[in-house]
């Protein structure tokens, strides 16, 4: 009798520890990642990094500038998911947003630096870097640098053109 009492027991504190030590229940378990809708379109991109540039030294806007190559799963991740957040869509209206394929622009990128890819680079409206990304950002890790950019450029004083 005592086996089996010993057995009983035994199931019975697993029943009851077994949710606990998995964390099964606990109000403040660690919060799921917010779910990305990938059927949204991600944010606007230009292709032409030449052209970016000028838009951006026209219209006095900071660009962001996406370096990429198609079969990389860092840079594939954040085409399906950081460049779709909500929070980076409505940033990016402040910016001017360029893609630039590693694969097809190699020059370009050994002339920028660019050795590793996904790589992102935030300027100024001139053209001056403030701000390189190297790797995988999340759509918090962006809008953060995003932010960081803005604010820059918020305080330094627009130079006025004289026609």
């Amino acid at each position: 009798m005592t086996k089996i009492y010993r057995f009983l027991l035994f199931l019975t504190v697993v029943v009851i520890f077994c949710p606990v030590f998995t964390g099964c229940g606990w109000e403040n378990a660690v919060p799921a990642a917010p779910k990305i809708d990938e059927t949204r379109p991600p944010i606007t991109f230009l292709y032409d990094h030449a052209a970016g540039l000028d838009i951006a030294r026209k219209e006095r806007k900071p660009t962001l500038v996406f370096f990429s190559v198609p079969d990389n799963l860092g840079s594939q991740r954040m085409l399906d998911t950081t460049f779709r957040d909500d929070e980076i869509k409505r940033l990016a209206e402040w910016l001017v947003c360029i893609h630039v394929d590693g694969s097809r622009e190699s020059a370009l990128c050994e002339t920028l630096g660019i050795s590793s890819f996904p790589t992102i680079i935030l300027s100024n409206a001139n053209g001056m870097e403030v701000r390189r990304l190297v790797g995988r950002q999340t759509p918090e890790q962006l809008a953060v640098q995003i932010h960081v950019l803005l604010q820059v450029m918020a305080l330094r004083p627009q130079t006025v053109e004289r026609r």
